[in-house]
This record gives C-alpha cells, structure tokens and sequence, in this order.
C-alpha cells in the first residue's frame, strides 16, 4: 500500500467517524452522509475495498434509512390507530413546525404531534381518537430517528468490514 493509498484511507476512516457522529443530529440526513463518504472513497480507491457488492448493501441502507420518514407514517397507519388524514397532519405539522420552532428536534416533534392531533380532532371531534393520533405520531416520530440512525451505523459496519475482508 502506497503513501497516498495510506493517507485516503485514514482520511476516509476519519470522515467516516465524523459522518456518524453527524448522523446523531436528527436534522442532518445521516445515513446519506455516511453514504457519501463510502462512495467517495469507493470511487477514489476504484472499489478495490469498498467493492461494488458492499457499496450496493451500502446504498440499499441509505435509501432505507433515508426513507423511513416517508415509509414508518405508512406502517403507522395501520398500526398505530392514525387515519391518513392524521398521517399527512403529521407530516405537514412536522414540516411547518421545523422551521417555525427552530429548536433541533423539538421542533419537528411538536409540529408532527400537532398536526396528527389537529387532524383527527377537525376529523372525529373526538379528544380521545386525536390524543391517540398524536401519541402514535410521536412514537413514529422516534422510531424513524432509531430507524435512521440504524441504518447510519449499519452503513459505517458495512463500510468498515469491507476495508477488513477483501471481498465482501
């Protein structure tokens, strides 16, 4: 292994740790960052350690957990007692209230809450049902944060286990 080989590979192993790192900021799309570094090493090194099979396992993951914001609502639907009406609440609440409560997480969280609860209270004018909602868009919420950070760890594992084994 050359110098330069040496030095891409301590650079990536370093980019890769702070992209994980990165990826605990639920604001910050984590997975896609640990992605990038994967491919740009992948790329620079002509997926002689990274292979091609590796860095497919590693793009399914990104997509995966870059995603679960769009398909964990979906599951939320039929098992967490949301109606569609709350799920798109959910969605456009949370999107709103990210920009309007500028607080990293909290934000998000408040305006998917209350966008399922507004929802289903406008729906059924129940308490009961839109309390629910909201609860089920929290914990949606939440598992799409674990989900993705999942996924950003998974990638890095990926990522380093193949600069291990020559072919993954």
């Amino acid at each position: 292994m050359t110098f330069a080989d040496s030095l891409l590979l301590a650079t990536a192993s370093v980019m890769m740790v702070v992209a994980l790192v990165l990826a605990f900021i639920p604001l910050l799309p984590g997975a896609v960052l640990v992605w990038a570094v994967a491919l740009v090493y992948g790329v620079l090194n002509g997926f002689t350690l990274v292979t091609p099979g590796a860095m497919i396992l590693i793009t399914a993951l990104m997509i995966a957990g870059s995603t679960c914001d769009l398909w964990l609502p979906l599951l939320g639907v039929k098992t967490g007692g949301m109606s569609c009406l709350a799920a798109l609440g959910s969605l456009i609440g949370g999107f709103l209230a990210t920009f309007l409560i500028p607080i990293p997480i909290v934000g998000t969280l408040i305006g998917a809450v209350v966008g399922a609860l507004l929802a289903e209270l406008a729906r059924f004018r129940e308490i009961r049902k839109a309390l629910q909602a909201g609860q089920s868009a929290a914990k949606m919420f939440v598992l799409s944060y674990v989900v993705e950070l999942a996924a950003s760890i998974a990638i890095a594992v990926v990522f380093f286990i193949s600069l291990v084994v020559d072919s993954f």
